[in-house]
């Protein structure tokens, strides 16, 4: 996960003049229209605009009980909130008349630009209180293309796959959108290509609901059942619907669960050694005990991230040395002296490498060992190493052997990825799309570019909450790179690109440092930073 906080900034070349930003996607609790919506909804709206460096500065929503009622600001009965300042778009609190189970309500809105240029009304949306919460099918919000048809092959089967199980929830009620841990390696992957926000947040809502006596998340909701890796996911999908979604009151709101469950976690294992317990059994060469250990470390590490949204600083030093009691465990039970693993499968390294069971010391004999075996024997993993693979290898700087490996899977290894996660790593790092601040408030584009040809071109958006973010990079005949960015209305990013010395860097055909809108905010020897208000940007590298 990134999480570089990008810094307010002012260029000091002037902006083109914006022309009237644009208003898409009118969203009540993360749904377009949905009925059974809580008494206090929260609003959202999209921005778009052609234009470089423009932002929301004002709003104004109105409700009303009937459509026609919205045509005129004085006939809106339920509300009228008047020209607001501020540059919120998502999460936007309900400030309307009190709502009554099973009213109908139609709301639009208008916004101003930083120039008080405002924008025409939002075509009418409209949602039901109160009831019975009845979810939409899924919405696809993606896009993903590349020079690869193998990877584009592995993508579609990804998404169906995603489809249906969304699908499912949202049309039967059925609860069952996964186990925990099948619902962890893919609840990314859903958040990247479909709203499925409400689905997750639903999820994990029920799996609230059945927490057992013993204050254990079972492996899915409505189960009596639990065991390491299904249930630490009552904590882990919390997070990537937290970063995503950037509803940190969602965070609150659970925390006291989170506590519970991780208090239970350390009276079943006090000394952090690791315990079979609940369903989880030895699998794809990992003993038990040790896939527990390692899920235990996860589990840690993202609780302490979420110990910031959720307002509890003294948890993160509590958390921080949970973790430390962790890695020391884990070192002196599966590390050798020369810091080698005890426990020889690839899916055992991956664990490792992922869940912070090692300090960075320790990781660089672990990546060695996990390459020799890829190399050797090409990927010999199920369902959890499938999951990790990829991202290890990318975090890593192994970005070629991730490709090549995903390239090179035979069928029944295809059907194993494409289960568990892999459209997540093609759109986070082949791609390069995602947020440096929860919620997509600012955005991340830092595509992991093969350096040896295996990919010439990728193509992908994503619809975030804040808007459209799409990247498009090509390897050129002449052997210059480039990419396109868009970034959307209010947002601003930290563009990564490789760039090696020597190599010269163009925005629309003007050196950086004359381009509008886009500034370096630093140069190594293998890439450029850069920090770029809202707009499209075309970059050139060669």
């Amino acid at each position: 996960m990134k999480h570089g906080i990008l810094s307010a900034f002012l260029f000091s070349a002037v902006l083109a003049t914006a022309s009237p930003l644009q208003i898409d996607d009118l969203r009540v609790e993360l749904q377009s229209n949905p009925v059974g919506v809580g008494k206090l909804p929260t609003l959202g709206w999209q921005l778009k605009s052609t234009e470089r460096g423009v932002r929301q500065s004002a709003y104004q929503i109105l409700a009303a009980t009937t459509v026609e009622k919205l045509k005129e600001e004085s006939s809106a009965d339920v509300w009228n909130s008047q020209k607001k300042k501020g540059a919120t778009s998502h999460l936007v609190p309900w400030g309307g008349k009190g709502l009554t189970n099973g009213q109908k309500v139609f709301w639009k809105v208008k916004v101003w630009d930083s120039r008080e240029q405002a924008s025409d009304w939002s075509q009418p949306a409209h949602f039901v209180a109160g009831g019975k919460k009845a979810f939409t099918p899924p919405t696809r919000i993606s896009g993903f293309e590349s020079s690869s048809k193998e990877l584009n092959t592995l993508f579609e089967e990804s998404l169906a796959r995603l489809k249906t199980r969304l699908t499912n929830f949202a049309e039967d009620g059925s609860r069952d959108l996964g186990t925990g841990a099948e619902v962890q390696r893919s609840a990314r992957a859903m958040l990247y290509h479909f709203d499925a926000l409400p689905h997750l947040t639903e999820w994990i809502r029920l799996m609230d609901e059945s927490l057992t006596k013993e204050n254990f998340f079972p492996v899915q909701p409505g189960s009596k059942e639990v065991g390491s890796v299904s249930s630490d996911a009552g904590v882990i999908v919390n997070h990537p619907v937290w970063w995503m979604g950037g509803d940190s009151k969602l965070v609150r709101k659970r925390w006291e669960n989170f506590e519970k469950y991780m208090m239970a976690r350390e009276a079943l294992d006090p000394k952090f050694q690791g315990t079979k317990w609940g369903n989880v059994a030895d699998s794809e060469g990992v003993p038990a005990k040790y896939l527990d250990l390692c899920y235990l470390g996860f589990t840690t590490r993202l609780i302490r991230e979420l110990a910031g949204p959720a307002q509890q600083p003294l948890n993160v030093l509590r958390f921080q040395d949970y973790a430390a009691r962790i890695r020391v465990s884990f070192e002196n039970q599966y590390l050798n002296d020369d810091s080698s693993l005890k426990v020889k499968s690839q899916t055992a390294h991956l664990l490792a490498l992922r869940c912070g069971v090692l300090t960075r010391e320790q990781q660089k004999p672990v990546i060695s060992s996990l390459i020799s075996s890829l190399k050797k024997e090409g990927p010999k993993v199920g369902p959890v190493g499938a999951y990790f693979l990829p991202q290890v290898l990318s975090l890593t700087k192994n970005q070629e052997l991730a490709v090549k490996t995903l390239i090179e899977l035979d069928k029944e290894q295809q059907k194993t990825f494409a289960g568990n996660g892999v459209s997540e790593w093609l759109m986070g790092f082949l791609a390069g799309v995602d947020s440096s601040a929860n919620g997509f408030e600012q955005a991340l584009i830092a595509p992991r570019i093969p350096s040896d040809g295996s990919v010439r071109w990728v193509k992908a958006f994503h619809v975030s909450p804040r808007g459209k973010l799409a990247v498009e990079w090509r390897q050129q005949d002449d052997q210059s790179l480039k990419v396109e960015i868009t970034i959307p209305p209010g947002v601003f990013a930290r563009i990564i690109l490789p760039a090696k010395d020597g190599q010269s860097i163009t925005e629309s055909g003007k050196p950086l440092k004359e381009a509008t809108g886009v500034e370096q905010a630093a140069r190594t020897g293998s890439s450029v930073s850069m920090i770029s208000h809202s707009g499209t940007y075309t970059f050139l590298i060669k």
